[in-house]
């Protein structure tokens, strides 16, 4: 019996170098979750134009992602200045095995007494690789349970009201089918709420007999849809080890932290808004100038509605440029009749389809509408975004501000503005040499000998 229990060879090696595949893991690890978050702003936006702008649950699901990934890159940027501290801790008792040595120091009692206090060189080390090693574990606890909280609402909630939503919609006035829905969810989200009571006060339903085996079966199925199997290990071996109100309060810190932070990625339109203290700026199509309207300023921000070449028009010419949404598709091809152009003897699919854009968008500058203006297919590589292109003549525009918009058909949208584009049209002057009839041209002879000493040889 000892013999089947007995610790492997193997396994015991492995804990006293586990520095070496914690520090081989975090550089790995680091390298892709610094190109992560960037990853999710580019699956938003692709989502955002090709399936649905309304993307309130996607919009968490990345901002959850992003805290996760946020979490794990602190927390092992934290692991490796540790192992930093740790190794060069190791160096130094190699170095100065003798470590501290008072007597050579000539100071007061005082002092003497309280430097004395400092632990050892191989104390500080071995306390530093216990450190180390539970913050790598705490790292990785971390990001699974900000994975296994969206996979819970993805699998209790968002699937299933969607699937209901669209299976069953003609039953939405119905009182008892409302009824019905507003008591699942309200089930649902109390499981989930006792669940995750229970996890921050690391098992308090489960110390009482009577009530652990009713929160048996919620146990069971919270455990599961929040993917506990993965980080349950990790943190039972905290629970057993470290006090517990450090622990609790550690989760309760984490759980604050987390949820405040998704909310504020969700929300924010630029990077950093939701940490920032400026609370008389706006960002408002009547008061606001967005990033994204401007090709000449696209970098990580996109509008997902309209630009043009830039915020200062130096030309006749502005180049507006419409992006096709998959979400509006089925109000353009209802508003145009889409299906009647097709039968339009003489004219092509592609040119209904354009027709059917055309009339549907308005465009207008200042107070001026354009009746037809030229469009055309386009994608614009930089953006990866499919839409329509045109020219717009503003040569008869003062120099000074202006505003393009763009609107959708009023009769379908109460909001029908797309996008307001505020430009300044600045004159340009080709200043040109008039010379002067009374002085006589020069010849070239004489401009050749006057550079002549100059020229290289």
């Amino acid at each position: 019996m000892e013999e089947n229990n007995k610790k492997p060879t193997w396994l015991s090696e492995l804990q006293q170098k586990s520095w070496e595949p914690e520090v081989l893991l975090s550089g790995i690890v680091l390298y892709g979750m610094f190109k992560t978050p960037g990853l999710l702003d580019d699956f938003l936006y692709y989502y955002k134009i090709n399936f649905s702008a309304n993307s309130n649950d996607i919009d968490n699901f990345v901002g959850m992602m992003k805290v996760a990934v946020y979490w794990l890159t602190g927390g092992l940027i934290a692991h490796l200045i540790s192992r930093g501290i740790w190794v060069g801790m190791v160096g130094l008792s190699f170095t100065f095995p003798n470590g501290i040595v008072l007597d050579k120091v000539k100071l007061t009692d005082k002092y003497r007494t309280y430097l004395s206090n400092i632990p050892t060189t191989e104390k500080i080390i071995l306390n530093l690789e216990s450190f180390s090693s539970t913050l790598f574990s705490i790292s990785f606890m971390m990001f699974m349970m900000m994975l296994g909280a969206y996979f819970y609402i993805l699998v209790t909630i968002i699937v299933p009201v969607l699937t209901i939503v669209y299976l069953f919609n003609e039953l939405f006035d119905n009182d008892t089918f409302g009824y019905f829905l507003a008591g699942y969810l309200i089930t649902v989200l109390a499981f989930g709420f006792i669940g995750f009571i229970d996890f921050v006060t690391l098992g308090f339903f489960k110390r009482f007999k009577l009530i652990s085996r009713i929160y048996w079966p919620i146990y069971r199925i919270v455990g599961t849809l929040t993917l506990a199997r993965f980080y349950r290990p990790i943190y039972y071996t905290l629970v057993s080890n470290i006090r517990k109100w450090k622990i609790a309060l550690m989760l309760t810190a984490f759980v604050v932290i987390s949820f405040t932070w998704v909310g504020g990625i969700s929300n924010s339109t630029y990077p950093g808004e939701s940490l920032s203290r400026i609370s008389l700026w706006s960002d408002s199509q009547n008061t606001g100038s967005y990033t994204g309207y401007y090709d000449d300023q696209i970098d990580d921000i996109k509008s997902i509605n309209a630009s043009i070449q830039s915020d200062i028009i130096r030309g006749n010419t502005v180049r507006l440029f419409l992006v096709l949404r998959a979400d509006r598709e089925d109000s353009i091809k209802a508003y145009c009749n889409l299906d009647s152009l097709f039968q339009i003897e003489g004219l092509g699919q592609s040119q209904a389809r354009l027709q059917c854009l055309k009339t549907f968008h308005s465009v207008s500058i200042d107070d001026s509408v354009f009746a037809d203006l030229p469009f055309k297919f386009h994608f614009k590589s930089k953006a990866r975004q499919r839409g329509l292109l045109t020219y717009i003549d503003i040569s008869y525009l003062e120099s000074g501000l202006h505003h393009l918009e763009v609107k959708m058909p009023a009769s379908m949208y109460r909001n029908n503005r797309i996008a307001k584009i505020p430009f300044y049209r600045e004159e340009t002057y080709i200043p040109y040499f008039v010379p002067d009839p009374s002085t006589p041209p020069k010849s070239d002879s004489e401009s050749y000998l006057k550079l002549k000493p100059i020229l290289p040889k």
